[in-house]
């Protein structure tokens, strides 16, 4: 256990899913006032994103990941910074009819299949999929949850899938295309409930750093 105690480094889970894009600019600033702090990445063990333990390894393996905030999943059992709101695309493979596009209106979806998180995770998802819902013609296929083989499989399969815009660096055989309504879900810090001092340090010059946009 790592929650709560004294310890010489700030641990951070990561994941292909979960990779640091927006901390490492937070946490140089902090390092450069307090060279005493050590930053320790993390690969997590259980990288899906949704999957039936989400914050298995939280305030033990590691103190903090960043990531989506899965409302219903994660609240009342860690705290968040949003560092911004992503909006929602579909993936496609080279192959997909709609490869060429730049923009996906609803009628672009009609009589297609699209892969979408499951209800109940986050409402945000559960947003997308009530806009969705609203062109009869267009079939969802539930995901328990994502990961790289969720990925691997569109492309393999020609799929249509839902992400986040911010995932589309995920697979390289894939091609992200915004979507004409703009559904976003909040992007940011996921943390503990209970961190070490070295680690709230952390956090608390990240929440300053975010009011003042000092970078």
């Amino acid at each position: 256990m790592i929650e709560g105690s004294i310890s010489s480094e700030i641990r951070i889970g990561t994941s292909l899913l979960t990779k640091c894009r927006f901390l490492p600019d937070y946490w140089v600033k902090v390092i450069e006032v307090n060279p005493d702090f050590e930053i320790r990445l993390i690969s997590q063990q259980n990288s899906e994103i949704a999957n039936e333990t989400p914050l298995a390894g939280l305030g033990k393996e590691y103190v903090m990941f960043e990531g989506l905030y899965l409302s219903e999943f994660y609240r009342n059992n860690c705290n968040f910074i949003c560092f911004k709101q992503v909006p929602f695309c579909i993936a496609v493979s080279v192959n997909h009819r709609l490869f060429n596009k730049s923009i996906i209106r609803l009628t672009d979806l009609q009589e297609e299949t699209v892969l979408l998180l499951k209800r109940g995770i986050s409402s945000h998802f559960d947003a997308l999929r009530d806009y969705l819902e609203t062109c009869p013609s267009i079939h969802i296929e539930d995901l328990d949850y994502y990961d790289i083989s969720t990925f691997s499989s569109c492309e393999l399969n020609n799929q249509i899938m839902i992400t986040p815009l911010i995932w589309q660096d995920i697979h390289p055989s894939l091609k992200a295309i915004p979507l004409e309504q703009e559904i976003t879900i909040p992007y940011g810090l996921i943390y503990a409930k209970h961190l070490c001092s070295k680690a709230n340090i952390l956090i608390e010059s990240i929440k300053i750093m975010l009011h003042d946009q000092t970078f």
